[in-house]
């Protein structure tokens, strides 16, 4: 558990998101689409098995987004909640959280997108591990 106050954390949350919303997309289009370029023009050919595979990379890469739709999206609308409360407050002042569910306070949320970021994070790691393996091949 971090010792920091909530109203940082939350700041700090939305910077990294903010940075990754910056840069992620475009990159998991670009492999997704050059991954599957090389299943299409591959499969051509007498290399249907690594048309095959590109095509999984191509999928396992592109399925970052339906994972974010599906599995974070309430959770970054949580957390961009409790970046508009702590707007108005200080630097060292703590959003009031004693009303929330549990689970909803700023720490089991962050918790929780971490978890999920992780696990989004292992999908593109998984379409560059194909690919690899198909250019290897």
């Amino acid at each position: 558990m971090s010792q920091a106050p909530n109203t940082l954390l939350v700041r700090e949350w939305q910077t990294t998101y903010g940075r990754g919303v910056a840069a992620a997309p475009a990159l998991a289009i670009i492999s997704t689409f050059s991954f599957a370029w090389l299943s299409y023009s591959l499969s051509f050919t007498l290399n249907h098995h690594k048309a095959e595979i590109f095509a999984l990379a191509a999928i396992a890469t592109g399925s970052i987004v339906p994972f974010t739709i599906i599995f974070m999206t309430g959770v970054n609308g949580k957390l961009y909640n409790k970046v508009k409360l702590s707007k108005h407050l200080g630097r060292h002042e703590e959003i009031d959280e004693s009303k929330d569910k549990k689970g909803e306070n700023s720490q089991a949320l962050l918790d929780r997108w971490a978890i999920l970021n992780f696990t989004r994070g292992l999908l593109p790691f998984a379409g560059a591990s194909l690919g690899f393996y198909a250019s290897m091949a």
